[in-house]
């Protein structure tokens, strides 16, 4: 996984009946897949972040590991 930044709008398919919408702004980790699309698209800049190990740990602790409000994709939840 890796942490990014979206530089513009860009829509993922990861198959052909999803579609994953990303905002210019948006600051999350993504899959490798994800990566390769967004950056041949020119739509994506890597941010240096805590590394695939913390993100692990986190999640084996119980956590989120991206501790980003904005993976939630409903919108109606969020971390208090």
């Amino acid at each position: 996984m890796k942490k990014v930044r979206y530089t513009r709008r860009f829509d993922f398919r990861p198959r052909a009946s999803v579609v994953v919408a990303r905002n210019e702004g948006d600051e999350l980790k993504i899959t490798e897949a994800e990566y390769a699309a967004a950056s041949a698209a020119g739509a994506v800049e890597l941010l240096d972040g805590e590394s695939a190990e913390q993100g692990e740990a986190a999640a084996e602790a119980g956590g989120d590991p991206s501790g980003d409000p904005k993976g939630n994709v409903s919108g109606t939840r969020r971390k208090r």
